[in-house]
């Protein structure tokens, strides 16, 4: 049959020859065999994709934190004080501020915890493979964990509250293995089983620690909005007093407030919007 074409050749579809069924056929094939190597590669760049989305959303995070850090840092009370003279407003704006700090502070550290991993061995030796049978072996004797660091498991329990996982998701998350590629390896698998375990592994830890880094900086972002709104509406019902009418020496003059810590031997201050 002449449409069959040799190893030489670099593309069957080119044949003339070839009858439009079978030319289809080859075609999908090759589709197909696209798609499949597509899917393998992102399952094995996972885990790096993951890391570099979240030093980029990092990168944002730090950025925002910063200005935002400068301004109270400059500010100081003013911030407060400056808005209104209600002392219920003023509370509530300082709660605001409060909680603006620990969810952007949160989000920096989720989307810190995202970036990290990828420096350990790709996979144990065969001695720390027998080693980690023995340590396994002894822990469970003693009734432990094989996890020399639990306080990362409560860690990252805390940070899956905020990435709105669904609960099927969270309790497979939670039941993910550390280190990951201890029970593979005590189960004599192959070294690039254990490593293609832990990096698929890593990869699902670190997408939820973005997703909570996300969603703890849109709730900031969210409680930064409601904080200039109830500035405005704190400024516009109980304004601050702009002047002050200081009464020092026997003496009294009208300055603006901020000037008011310029004289001495005050016995008297009093806020009023005008002089």
């Amino acid at each position: 049959m002449s449409w069959l074409v040799g190893e030489g050749s670099r593309n069957v579809t080119d044949t003339h020859d070839v009858p439009p069924q079978v030319r289809q056929n080859i075609q999908l094939a090759t589709a197909d065999d696209r798609w499949n190597r597509a899917y393998e590669k992102a399952r094995r760049t996972r885990l790096q994709r993951v890391q570099a989305s979240a030093r980029v959303w990092l990168g944002v995070l730090t950025t925002l934190f910063g200005l935002l850090g400068s301004v109270v840092l400059f500010k100081g009370g003013d911030l407060v004080t400056g808005v209104t003279a209600n002392g219920w407003f003023q509370a509530a704006l300082i709660l605001l501020v409060g909680l603006v700090f620990v969810s952007a502070i949160l989000a920096m550290i989720a989307g810190g915890a995202a970036t990290w991993g990828g420096l350990d061995d790709v996979a144990p030796s065969a001695d720390v493979v027998k080693g980690m049978a023995v340590q396994s072996t002894v822990l469970s004797a003693k009734g432990q964990t094989d996890d020399k660091r639990p306080g990362r498991q409560q860690f990252f329990g805390f940070f899956l509250l905020f990435a709105l996982e669904s609960k099927a998701d969270r309790k497979r998350l939670r039941a993910i293995p550390r280190p990951p590629g201890r029970a593979a390896a005590e189960r004599g698998e192959a070294a690039w089983q254990i490593y293609k375990e832990g990096s698929l592994n890593s990869a699902d830890r670190r997408r939820a620690l973005l997703h909570a880094s996300r969603n703890l900086g849109v709730v900031a972002a969210s409680l930064i909005a409601v904080l200039a709104i109830v500035a405005t509406i704190a400024g516009t019902v109980s304004p601050a007093p702009s002047e002050v009418i200081v009464v020092y020496h026997g003496r009294f003059s009208c300055v603006p407030a901020a000037d008011s810590a310029k004289y001495t031997g005050v016995t008297q201050v009093v806020p009023v919007n005008s002089c």
